[in-house]
């Protein structure tokens, strides 16, 4: 892979950060710091996860995705909470969870790749 040439995982987890930081910005002030900047670090982080992998050799791939599946799953718990507290709606939930499991199943057939090839 061209140094300038990002995967597909790397574009959708990049338009998934925006949609995350749109949302948490509308939090109640008193959700913000809790989990609007937990929300927020750890989207970022998979981004970072991403961006890492792409870049890492292959021997180092596999576990960073791996990292980045445990990653998804935290933020599928912290969307939960935020619907649960109705600070987000439910339709917004389906989206979020749509999102993440689309960056899951772009995550895993990149893992599958690994240990095919």
């Amino acid at each position: 892979m061209k140094l300038d040439q990002k995967p597909p995982l790397h574009t959708v987890t990049a338009d998934w950060l925006g949609w995350t930081l749109d949302r948490t910005a509308s939090l109640p002030k008193s959700a913000r710091f809790t989990f609007g900047q937990r929300l927020d670090n750890l989207t970022l982080d998979a981004l970072l996860l991403v961006t890492r992998a792409t870049y890492s050799p292959r021997p180092q791939k596999a576990a960073l995705l791996r990292e980045l599946n445990l990653l998804l799953e935290q933020l599928r718990v912290l969307w939960r909470l935020v619907e649960q507290r109705r600070w987000i709606s439910q339709q917004q939930l389906l989206f979020a969870n749509g999102r993440l499991d689309e960056i899951g199943r772009m995550t895993g057939g990149w893992l599958k790749q690994l240990a095919t090839a």
